[in-house]
């Protein structure tokens, strides 16, 4: 087994860019994705995208600038998958 099969990464910045090319190599390597972005527009077509990728795909739409946004996040993602093992 892959040593990143069944890890869990948050990749913020995910509806574009380098967040959304992480997010990509990420579910290339079967791993579970926290999606998070300002843009839930573009958060969710990438979140379609790589559901024909990865293994389980989260996403939550974030303002990384509030907080509040934060915490919400990191709740949503130990709630899905218990831990998180990368954090972009």
């Amino acid at each position: 087994m892959d040593v990143l099969q069944h890890r869990v990464a948050v990749v913020t910045g995910a509806a574009s860019g380098i967040g959304r090319a992480l997010a990509q190599r990420f579910a290339a390597e079967e791993m579970r994705l926290v999606l998070a972005d300002i843009d839930g527009s573009a958060l969710a077509d990438v979140e379609r995208s790589l559901r024909a990728v990865a293994p389980e795909v989260l996403a939550v739409p974030t303002d990384v600038s509030q907080r509040e946004s934060v915490e919400r996040l990191a709740d949503a993602a130990f709630d899905a998958f218990g831990a998180v093992h990368i954090l972009c």
